[in-house]
C-alpha cells in the first residue's frame, strides 16, 4: 500500500461516494454526514446498508459511503479522514493492518462473530479426491483445476492468507489468480453450470452458500484462520463528534443469519438498501437492541 498517495486517492473516492438510495433523511440534512468507508463485499454491503438506514431513519443521522479497498479503510479511519468502517475481520484476516493503525484507532466493538475464510469447491467434486488443500497436490486433481486458485481482491485479507497457503501446502506450479469478488462469483457460476472443477477463495457469511451447494477444504495448518469477529473500528474523534452514533454502534448486533438473509435478498433483487429496509423494518426489537442509550 502505498500511503504517500492516500490523499489524492481519497480525494477521488469521495467523488465517487456511494450512497443508498430511498432513504430519507428529514431535517438530518443539515448535520454532517458520517463517512462511512465501505467495499463492495456482499457482507459489508449488508451490514453497511443496515447501519446507514436505522441511523438516517431513527436517529437522524445521515450517512455518506466512500468505496475504499481495505488497507485504505484502516489507514483512512486511522488518519481520521474517515469516520468509521464495519467490515473489520480478527483476530486473523485483517490483522496486518489492525497491528500497523491499532493506537489511532477505536474499536467500536463486535458487530457479529462466526466469519469465516476458506478455500471451496462445489459439493460435486467428490470428497473422497478432494476434501483437503493438500488434496490440491494430487496431480489428478491439479489436472481437473488446470493449476488454478480463484481468488478475489488482491488486496484483502484473504488473499494475503491464502499466499501463505500456497507457500504451507507447497502448491508448487498453482496459480493463485487475483480478481475481484464478482470475478470469483463468475468463475463459481460457471464451473456449476457444466459441473467443472473449481476452488475458490471464499467466505462466510456470503449468499454463495444459499444459491450452490459448496463445502470448505479443510485447513489442517490453519493457513487461513478459524472463527473472526466482525468489528466497527471508528476514528479517535469518532466519539466526541457523533456521541449518538457511537453508542448505537455499541450496541449494533447482527448474526450470520440475518447477514446472509440481507445478502439474498440485495443479491437477488440488486438493491442492497431496500434489503436494509426491509430487514429494519421487520425487526423492530432489534432496533430497540441498537437504539439504547
Amino acid at each position: 500500500m502505498r500511503s504517500n498517495n492516500f490523499g489524492s486517492m481519497l480525494a477521488k473516492l469521495a467523488v465517487s461516494t456511494v450512497v443508498a438510495v430511498g432513504v430519507g433523511v428529514g431535517s438530518a440534512s443539515a448535520a454532517e454526514p458520517i463517512k462511512m468507508a465501505i467495499t463492495d463485499w456482499a457482507d459489508v454491503l449488508a451490514t453497511a446498508n443496515v447501519a446507514k438506514y436505522a441511523l438516517e431513519t431513527k436517529l437522524n443521522q445521515p450517512v455518506k459511503f466512500v468505496n475504499a479497498d481495505i488497507g485504505i479503510q484502516f489507514q483512512g479511519v486511522a488518519r481520521g479522514d474517515l469516520d468509521i468502517m464495519v467490515g473489520g475481520w480478527l483476530p486473523v484476516t485483517h490483522a496486518v493492518y489492525y497491528d500497523k493503525y491499532k493506537n489511532d484507532l477505536d474499536d467500536v466493538g463486535i458487530i457479529y462473530s462466526g466469519g469465516r475464510n476458506g478455500w471451496a469447491v462445489p459439493a460435486y467434486v467428490p470428497e473422497s479426491q478432494l476434501s483437503s488443500i493438500a488434496d490440491l497436490n494430487k496431480p489428478e486433481v491439479k489436472s481437473k483445476l488446470d493449476g488454478t486458485i480463484q481468488g478475489t481482491g488482491p488486496g484483502s485479507g484473504l488473499m494475503q492468507a491464502s499466499q501463505k497457503a500456497v507457500q504451507a501446502y507447497g502448491l508448487n506450479g498453482y496459480n493463485l489468480q487475483s480478481s475481484s469478488e464478482a470475478g470469483m462469483l463468475a468463475a463459481v457460476s460457471r464451473a456449476n453450470q457444466s459441473k467443472q472443477w473449481v476452488v475458490a477463495t471464499v467466505w462466510s457469511p456470503h449468499w454463495l452458500w444459499q444459491k450452490w451447494p459448496m463445502r470448505y477444504l479443510k485447513d489442517p495448518k490453519g493457513t487461513l484462520g478459524g472463527e473472526e469477529q466482525i468489528h466497527a473500528f471508528a476514528s479517535k474523534q469518532f466519539a466526541g463528534k457523533y456521541p449518538r452514533a457511537d453508542v448505537f454502534f455499541k450496541h449494533f448486533k447482527l448474526t450470520l443469519a440475518d447477514i446472509e438473509a440481507i445478502e439474498l435478498e440485495g443479491n437477488s433483487t440488486n438493491d442492497y438498501a431496500a434489503a436494509a429496509k426491509k430487514f429494519v423494518d421487520s425487526h423492530p426489537d432489534k432496533v430497540k437492541a441498537w437504539l439504547q442509550q
